[in-house]
């Protein structure tokens, strides 16, 4: 099984602009300001809700762990 780390929220930082919104919008303040840009300062206080990600205007934030799948087609 994978730890837990491997399924926390990604902010690339190449891609961060800096605006602050998801550390503004973050309900249990996991977020923080490093080096000007969103990190990820208290990862333990993570409720995975995608406020984070949702928020971001450039789509620097990915929760690795919401990929959909596609349901089974009927008949198979």
């Amino acid at each position: 099984m994978a730890n837990r780390e491997n399924w926390l929220p990604r902010i690339n930082q190449d891609l961060c602009n800096g605006c602050g919104d998801c550390i503004l919008h973050c309900p249990t303040g996991a977020l923080g300001w490093q080096d000007g840009k969103a990190a990820l300062l208290f990862p333990e206080r993570c409720e995975y809700c995608s406020i984070c990600e949702d928020i971001c205007p450039v789509n620097a934030i990915e929760l690795p762990f919401l990929i959909l799948k596609k349901p089974a087609q009927k008949g198979r």
